[in-house]
This record gives C-alpha cells, sequence and structure tokens, in this order.
C-alpha cells in the first residue's frame, strides 16, 4: 500500500513508464505526491498517461545513443531530478547459435548502455537533491540463467553489477542506487508465455501461488525511493514471490496443495 505524500515535492523520471511495470510505478510515484515524467516511444500513450497524472512526457528511443543523450538534456531543463528509474528493457530470446550480433548489440543498448548513459547524465541534477535516488529494473534472470535467453540475462547480470558498482561511487555524492528484480509479471509482454504455460501451473511453481502485479513492483520502487530507505544502497530487492528458488523441479515432489501450510512442507518442496 502507498502512503500518500512520501514522495511530495520530489520528480522522478521513469522509463519505458507508458505501459507495464513501468505505468504502475507512475502511479504509484504520483499517489505518493511526485511529480512524475513518463517517458516511452508511443507519444499519444505517454501524453495521456502523463496528462492523467498531472505529470510530464518525454520521448525518445533508448536503442539510438543520440536520443538517450538528448532524452537526459529534455529532462535536465524540466528542472531538479529526485529520482532516476531506469526501467526500460528489450528481451529477444535467441540460442547462442542462432543470435545475431544486431539483437546483441540493441538489447544491451537499451538495457545496460542506456541506463548507464542516462544515470552519468543526470548525475549532476540528482547531486543536487537531498532525496537522490536510483533504481535499475533487473530481473531474476540477473543470475538465474534461462536456456535460449542468452542477451536478455547477461544483459541483467551487467546492470545489476552496475548498481552495485555505481552504489559505491554515487553514494559518496549523496545518491543512492539500487535495484529491483521482478520475477514472473502479468504483463502484456509476458501474456504470451503466461498462455502457454497456464497461468495456474505457472503460480504452482512460486512459492506464494500467485504471478505478479506491476503494482507489486511499483510498491518497492516507491519504497526505495523514500526515506524509509534512506540508507539502503547497493542492493538488488528481488520481488518474485520466491519464484528464484523453486526454479528447478523434480519430478513427483512438487507441491500437492496450494495451501501455505503444505508449500511450505519441505516434504513438498525440492
Amino acid at each position: 500500500m502507498i502512503s500518500t505524500g512520501v514522495l511530495s515535492g520530489r520528480r522522478a523520471l521513469i522509463t519505458g513508464s507508458t505501459t507495464g511495470i513501468g505505468a504502475a510505478m507512475a502511479e504509484a510515484f504520483a499517489e505518493a505526491g511526485a511529480d512524475v515524467i513518463v517517458h516511452g516511444v508511443e507519444k499519444d500513450v505517454g501524453t495521456a498517461l502523463a496528462d492523467r497524472l498531472n505529470g510530464r512526457f518525454v520521448a525518445g528511443d533508448l536503442a539510438d545513443p543520440v536520443a538517450v543523450d538528448r532524452l537526459a538534456g529534455e529532462v535536465v531543463a524540466l528542472g531538479p531530478l529526485d529520482v532516476l528509474i531506469n526501467n526500460a528493457g528489450i528481451e529477444h530470446g535467441a540460442l547462442l547459435a542462432d543470435l545475431d550480433a544486431s539483437v546483441l548489440t540493441r538489447t544491451f543498448q537499451v538495457n545496460v548502455f542506456a541506463p548507464t548513459r542516462l544515470t552519468q547524465l543526470l548525475r549532476p541534477t540528482l547531486r543536487e537533491s537531498a532525496h537522490a535516488s536510483v533504481i535499475n529494473v533487473t530481473s531474476i534472470h540477473e543470475d538465474v540463467p534461462v536456456y535460449g535467453n542468452l542477451a536478455y540475462c547477461a544483459s541483467k547480470a551487467a546492470l545489476g553489477m552496475i548498481t552495485r558498482t555505481a552504489a559505491l561511487e554515487l553514494g559518496r555524492e549523496g545518491i543512492r542506487v539500487n535495484a529491483i528484480a521482478p520475477g514472473a509479471i502479468e504483463t502484456a509482454h509476458n501474456a504470451a508465455l503466461l498462455d502457454e504455460i497456464g497461468r495456474e501451473r505457472f503460480a504452482e511453481w512460486i512459492p506464494l501461488g500467485r504471478i505478479g502485479t506491476p503494482d507489486d513492483i511499483a510498491d518497492v520502487a516507491v519504497f526505495l525511493a523514500s526515506d524509509a530507505a534512506r540508507y539502503v544502497n547497493g542492493h538488488t530487492v528481488v520481488a518474485d514471490g520466491g519464484y528464484r528458488h523453486h526454479l528447478v523441479r523434480y519430478p513427483g515432489r512438487e507441491a500437492r496443495s496450494t495451501s501455505p501450510a503444505d508449500r511450505a512442507d519441505p516434504a513438498s518442496s525440492p
């Protein structure tokens, strides 16, 4: 639950915030009192969301290094910034043998280089804030590999290490740098996969017994940006319902009940 007003007087840029987790973050930050800068490539959708939240919309394709620099300049021109959330990301599954160099380059440009460059360019304005916070959205797959998804997993692993290293450097300047690693979250991006596997079956793999929602991630972001997390720096908060601890399945040892008591029984979990 969001505490109204905990981010009052703060301005936040949330990349990739026209849909999914990013849009939920924009809603949550506005509810918490922040002035939200919505970002995306779909101008109509982004403008409509920003207008509804009394915020602003900035466009920019993070796959284009020039556009990244231009985006940073536009944000600086809007005034002081307190929070940067590097949420935008792309995923393109492919086996190593089939991985095209252009796909690898684009994945790292959006998922790694753009967040790093934005942090670098927005550092001067962030360091002027008494509540400066950078939040990178990684994934449980920053340390849990997925067969046939090398580019995505490697890019999120890189962003996780960037988070920890930047925290060492920027912490001295009063800028906290943390990350959120979502697990299985119900978004339009994941809909096809969840349809294919089956939501009930997928939920059985998650110790909390349900697929996550964008709001589950947005609330963590509000916490990390708030004064409640004022001494949290260089950490990745995993928000996955315990999924990454239960990824390995053993035949005949799946939980036979969806009740919390049975799910917690060591005899029913690997």
